[in-house]
């Protein structure tokens, strides 16, 4: 009895070896084409023509695109009703001033733009994201945020994917990752064919719950698929990954 428990701790002090190494290279964006990481989603076009805005408001835009200069407050005004050219000038003033000292509302602001088709500003979006903790962003600022990462993540916008993974789970800022997102990161590595997503999966869920049973099985499976799909240096960290892990036979995949 007692060299089964010495030999299952054996097993997961390996594991979180092998899973600490390749986790902490993994997060960020997942490999892909350039070509994929420009895919862009219209989320919210916003205001497109200045006839959209309050009469109050017009002039305001018209000296934005005329090119004058504008303080924060004007292109926070314009930005929050929607107007993406000011979001995009204000996420670039913000991150100018400093990324994390801003990144509540680089995130906010990067989003609207990236939402209304502007997907230069996703990558700043994506890195404000990834320096707050939960309790940092305030929950109806971040519900339209999460819409714009997912809507590019489920396009084939492999930063966006990276970004959902790594965002979801415990202690993480978008919480617990629900059954729905996990089968449709699936659903997505499935399409991509490489075995990166499942490998991300793989070793997330085991950092976060190694001694789960059905953490173990679920991760097994993953294993097996990226296996099955990925290039050699994902088939090899699987492989490894896998064996230390040893045979499940209810794995699912």
């Amino acid at each position: 009895m007692i060299g089964g428990w010495q030999n299952s701790l054996s097993i997961i002090a390996a594991v979180l070896i092998l899973v600490s190494a390749a986790h902490a290279q993994a997060r960020g964006p997942l490999p892909g084409s350039a070509e994929s990481r420009k895919i862009s989603v219209v989320v919210d076009r916003g205001i497109t023509h200045t006839n959209q805005l309050p009469t109050s408001l017009r002039p305001l835009r018209k000296a934005m695109v005329g090119g004058a200069a504008m303080s924060d407050a004007d292109l926070r005004t314009l930005a929050e009703r929607g107007d993406g050219l000011a979001a995009l000038r204000l996420t670039k003033r913000l991150k100018s001033d400093g990324l994390a000292e801003n990144a509540v509302d680089i995130a906010f602001y990067a989003s609207i733009a990236a939402g209304a088709g502007r997907v230069s500003t996703l990558d700043e979006m994506i890195e404000a994201l990834y320096l707050l903790a939960p309790e940092q962003m305030p929950r109806e600022r971040l519900r339209p945020v999460i819409g714009v990462l997912y809507a590019h993540a489920w396009a084939g916008n492999t930063r966006a994917l990276g970004a959902v993974i790594d965002l979801n789970g415990r202690d993480q800022l978008f919480g617990e990752m629900s059954e729905k997102t996990r089968n449709r990161l699936l659903d997505m590595g499935r399409k991509l064919g490489t075995g990166q997503i499942e490998l991300r999966l793989a070793m997330k869920e085991l950092a976060e719950n190694s001694g789960d049973a059905a953490t173990r099985e679920r991760v097994i499976g993953y294993l097996i698929r990226a296996e099955r799909m990925g290039d050699l240096a994902v088939q090899a960290i699987a492989q490894n990954l896998r064996r230390t892990l040893g045979d499940v036979p209810n794995a699912q995949y």
